[in-house]
């Protein structure tokens, strides 16, 4: 899994010596690209594009171009030489080594093809797709035995096991098997309480978003009354499954429930957008405001319609974005061409700990946004 210091040190990283930085983001799962040779391919037509693009766009010298095929190049051979797929669908590399740059993140999520020539490491596509996939705590347990895991990303970790002896149910009748029964349902009672105890102590070390819990009916009721708040407002959904379920059997029952409550999330917030659009105090809709918020560092929560780009205007002494004007609003400085601001928007945002998300194409809440939105932090 990425970790936390791994994204803050890529999105902290700028070239100080104007060295380019490339930025890959490779599908390499097994549906759509059977052989290595498969998506070699398309990194080659990735490289292609972005080589000739990369020369114009940053008017780069000759020994930056010079820097930029090395990095072409090492990142080449170790698609070739190096990477062997273990069940990852999607490759991240960011690559500049004049300056020491040279991170590789396996995904186990699809993500799509796109490969960036910049001064900064490219993380606005990354940490969008971390942020569609909620840290979620799976805690599964019986009567005698407890496990957690942490889900994100299409990636499961087994955190610890909690093992009870537990009391053998005895068979023996009279008040003997009364007395013995009623010390056995004690220290179910007890093991469930220290299961509960373990999965919050868990959530104080990682604050995991989301929490699922594997258990049967009948235990439920027992364990929802030792359930912290902070967890049982943070549950996600409950399911039946065996304590020595696979790590993959765990992960697909949880997939499932992940999807079901990211859908409805993701519709409810579009109804509601439309509404909050015409009162014009949570949200600002529309290219021009939303780069004016943005760089207000204003926004909480950015939201893009798939597939939307436009040409627009950056300014090269303060970061400011826009889109129609000719000179800086903020310091007065002739602005620069961008190819794509809505992608720069994207990774300003990033940068500012602005949560980015990507809308599919034609919901109608997001065409009357004008396919970009943005919730305002005050």
């Amino acid at each position: 899994m990425v970790s936390t210091i791994e994204l803050a040190s890529l999105r902290g990283f700028t070239s100080s010596d104007r060295h380019p930085v490339v930025s890959l983001y490779l599908n390499v799962n097994g549906a759509h690209f059977p052989t290595r040779a498969d998506y070699e391919t398309e990194f080659s037509i990735l490289v292609s594009n972005a080589r000739k693009a990369a020369a114009g766009d940053l008017n780069l010298t000759r020994d930056q171009e010079s820097g930029l095929d090395n990095d072409l190049r090492a990142i080449s051979e170790y698609l070739t030489l190096e990477f062997k797929r273990n069940g990852e669908r999607g490759l991240v590399i960011y690559s500049c080594k004049a300056e020491g740059l040279w991170e590789i993140i396996p995904l186990r999520v699809p993500i799509e093809n796109r490969l960036f020539v910049d001064f900064k490491p490219q993380v606005a596509p990354l940490m969008e797709i971390l942020s569609v996939y909620e840290r979620v705590c799976v805690l599964v347990t019986d009567r005698k035995t407890a496990r957690i895991f942490q889900v994100h990303a299409g990636e499961i970790d087994e955190q610890s096991d909690i093992f009870d002896a537990g009391l053998k149910h005895h068979t023996q009748g009279g008040w003997e098997q009364a007395k013995l029964q009623r010390r056995y349902d004690h220290q179910v009672r007890n093991h469930l309480k220290r299961a509960a105890d373990a999965t919050l102590d868990f959530f104080k070390q990682e604050r995991f978003d989301r929490i699922a819990i594997g258990i049967s009916d009948e235990l439920w009721p027992e364990l929802e009354k030792v359930l912290h708040p902070y967890l049982r407002e943070r549950l996600e959904g409950r399911f039946a499954v065996g304590i020595n379920a696979t790590a993959d059997e765990i992960l697909t029952r949880i997939t499932l429930i992940e999807d079901t409550h990211r859908n409805k999330n993701q519709e409810s917030m579009l109804e509601s957008l439309g509404p909050e659009l015409d009162a014009g105090k949570v949200f600002v809709g529309g290219l021009d405001d939303v780069l004016q918020m943005l760089n207000q560092r204003r926004v909480d929560l950015l939201l893009v319609e798939e597939g939307y780009h436009e040409a627009g205007k950056h300014c090269p002494i303060c970061n400011t974005l826009e889109f129609g004007e000719q000179v800086c609003p903020t310091c007065g400085h002739s602005v620069e061409q961008v190819t794509d601001v809505v992608e720069a928007a994207m990774e300003l945002a990033v940068r500012q700990d602005t949560l980015v998300k990507t809308i599919p194409l034609g919901h109608p809440a997001m065409t009357q946004a004008g396919h970009i939105t943005a919730r305002l932090r005050y």
